[in-house]
């Protein structure tokens, strides 16, 4: 049997469930192709307010390439995509008949209004000689792990369970800015991490977290979207324009209003401490 390979989904995360899909689409066929959209349907649905991406483009790439996919197919989701019913949308797909196989999770579904599910892919596929394999749910207790899931524990500040249903600890990519410098007036220089608007960001505060593997000082301001502030114990640093990813392990506090430069120097140099101490369990 010859032919491609398709494994599709949203994978907005690649948690435990969609990293399953992917896995049992490259056990099948190691040259599989994912398949997915940009930007992800509920991000274009939901523009501009939208921003609870668990992973950006570049994230979301360089998670495939962990799990090994040697190909990625990016389709641009925009209203001509979004108005195609659901034959339309797998006979552009499978066109020119090359494709053989098309692996998606029990959940999948696509064409306008969302109206084709598993059950109509099956019976689409069938008549054509294209095999379609089904992926079941990943389960962590008593609830399967979906994106959404993960969004509300992120929401919530519940980092150590929404690491578990990713298979990693959550983390914001983006390059190193020029910043207003109060860090270092106050002693702790910051590196500012600029990432996408669109990216889900954990609550507005103080955490312990990682880059690489050099335990830092995160925070999270509560008024300027889209920027994590990271200081190094350690004195590590890098260029602007660097992109660097930065992991975010234990919630630590909420951001204080109203301090002086004193008062908000020693409650910096109390997160620093208990960052050491966490990097150190």
């Amino acid at each position: 049997m010859t032919g491609k390979t398709l494994v599709m989904g949203s994978f907005d995360g690649i948690h435990l469930g969609h990293a399953e899909v992917v896995r049992e689409a490259l056990r099948r066929d190691p040259e599989a192709t994912v398949v997915c959209f940009e930007p992800v349907p509920r991000q274009y649905f939901g523009y501009p307010e939208w921003h609870r991406r668990l992973t950006t483009p570049q994230e979301r790439a360089n998670r495939l390439g962990e799990l090994e996919v040697g190909s990625i197919e990016v389709l641009c989701f925009d209203e001509e995509v979004q108005e195609r019913d659901s034959g339309d949308f797998l006979s552009e797909l499978t066109g020119d008949g090359a494709v053989r196989r098309i692996v998606v999770g029990y959940d999948y579904h696509f064409g306008r209004r969302r109206e084709g599910g598993v059950d109509t892919l099956q019976s689409w596929c069938r008549h054509r000689d294209i095999e379609v394999v089904i992926v079941g749910p990943v389960m962590l207790g008593d609830k399967d792990v979906k994106s959404e899931r993960i969004r509300d524990l992120i929401d919530a500040g519940d980092l150590e369970k929404a690491a578990r249903l990713l298979g990693r600890r959550y983390s914001a990519l983006g390059p190193v800015s020029r910043g207003r410098g109060v860090g270092k007036r106050l002693g702790f220089p910051t590196m500012n991490v600029r990432v996408p608007g669109c990216k889900l960001l954990p609550p507005a505060g103080s955490y312990a977290g990682l880059l690489g593997r050099s335990p830092m000082a995160v925070f999270v301001p509560r008024t300027r979207k889209g920027l994590v502030e990271a200081h190094s114990p350690h004195g590590r640093s890098f260029p602007y324009g660097t992109v660097v990813e930065v992991e975010f392990v234990e919630f630590l506090r909420e951001p204080e209003r109203g301090l002086d430069d004193e008062h908000l120097a020693a409650l910096i140099k109390t997160d620093v401490r208990k960052v050491m101490e966490v990097a150190e369990e």
